[in-house]
């Protein structure tokens, strides 16, 4: 993939003649080599997690990577609802994964309420209008009412992920980091001085076990996790299971 190719056109540490003075790009690696394969592609050495794993650890080629702006999709792709075969937990995952990353998330309309669509046979089809708003509409989106079950649960959780992420140090300006997947399982955080996020992703089709202490490194000290959607608490001192294509959110506490 290009990473070096999209680090080109950002402030860089590429030793090259021409030096850009573009603070950030669109990162269209952790989409099309990151995110998407995570959860679309079977987990092997270069498929699956590994591959956005392996594009985040080529941070180092820009002067900020917190700068770049993250997304799911666009006005150019197909949304990502239906990337991943509209499957809920994959969409799911992809949220959490998007609000919590390094970088700037962005978030295309409709993606809160699960709009679907395709670029072809044009892009019209992913640029259609947000259901509801005008006199005349049949639906109105805007409104829990008006939305169907799963609709409101991914509203909610975007919902919460948001404001959870726009009190959190740890996730706005907070460093970041990863540790290489092993079967699926992805974990990373999300850390500053004052408060501490670890992220939990199992892309398998199998649940797997995870321990706090595996990750010592930025765990040592911390005695629970709290989920920040669910607000279920996590024994840092014993075993868990997380379930096949799930992610955690949590925030480390004493």
């Amino acid at each position: 993939h290009g990473v070096i190719n999209q680090a080109y056109f950002a402030e860089n540490n590429l030793n090259i003649p021409f030096k850009s003075n573009q603070p950030s790009v669109t990162d269209f690696q952790t989409n099309l080599y990151g995110i998407l394969p995570a959860v679309n592609e079977g987990f092997g050495w270069t498929s699956g997690v590994n591959k956005l794993y392996t594009t985040l650890a080529q941070d180092i080629l820009y002067k900020d990577p917190m700068k770049l702006v993250l997304f799911l999709d666009n006005h150019d792709l197909s949304r990502f609802y239906t990337q991943v075969g509209e499957n809920l937990d994959k969409m799911k995952v992809g949220l959490r994964w998007l609000l919590t990353c390094r970088g700037v998330p962005q978030m295309y309309y409709g993606t809160e309420i699960l709009m679907a669509g395709a670029t072809h046979p044009n892009d019209g089809y992913v640029r259609r209008d947000f259901p509801g708003g005008w006199s005349g509409d049949t639906q109105n989106k805007f409104t829990a009412a008006g939305r169907t079950t799963q609709e409101n649960e991914i509203h909610t959780l975007v919902t919460k992920l948001a404001n959870f992420r726009l009190k959190s140090s740890a996730i706005k300006t907070g460093k970041f980091m990863q540790y290489v997947p092993q079967d699926g399982l992805y974990v990373y955080f999300r850390y500053d001085a004052n408060q501490t996020v670890m992220c939990v992703m199992n892309t398998s089709d199998k649940a797997k076990d995870f321990i706090f202490s595996d990750y010592e490194e930025r765990t040592k000290g911390f005695t629970k996790g709290t989920d920040v959607v669910s607000g279920k608490i996590f024994d840092a001192t014993t075993k868990h299971s997380i379930a096949p294509m799930h992610m955690l959110v949590l925030h480390l506490g004493k």
